[in-house]
């Protein structure tokens, strides 16, 4: 909202003025990401933010089922913020499992 204020606005602003409010912006962005760390559930723009999604993907997923999703009115959209930290865990690469395995036999060893 502030940046479409400035990026609207036809008042002239020093570059000082400028660096020093997307300094700012730039430190609510982070204070909205850390917020989200501690809600328990995230609305569609929330989760595909704290998923780093499109929304065309996030939209994708939902439909097809892959991603866990409510509901509530049949309109809206919600997502359980421990469900999706458990989805995208859940499916972790044989690469990093060969790492663990390899890892419990040579702690056996010991």
């Amino acid at each position: 909202m502030i940046k479409k204020y400035i990026e609207n606005n036809d008042t002239p602003m020093c570059s000082t003025c400028l660096l020093k409010l997307s300094y700012i912006i730039a430190r609510m962005e982070k204070i909205e990401n850390a917020l989200y760390c501690i809600k328990g559930t995230l609305n569609f723009k929330e989760a595909r933010e704290y998923l780093d999604l499109s929304n065309s993907q996030l939209y994708k997923l939902t439909r097809n089922g892959d991603i866990p999703y409510y509901k509530p009115t049949g309109k809206l959209i919600y997502f359980n913020k421990q469900e999706l930290d458990e989805w995208v865990c859940r499916n972790h690469s044989e690469k990093n499992a060969e790492c663990g395995r390899i890892k419990e036999k040579d702690s056996n060893h010991d």
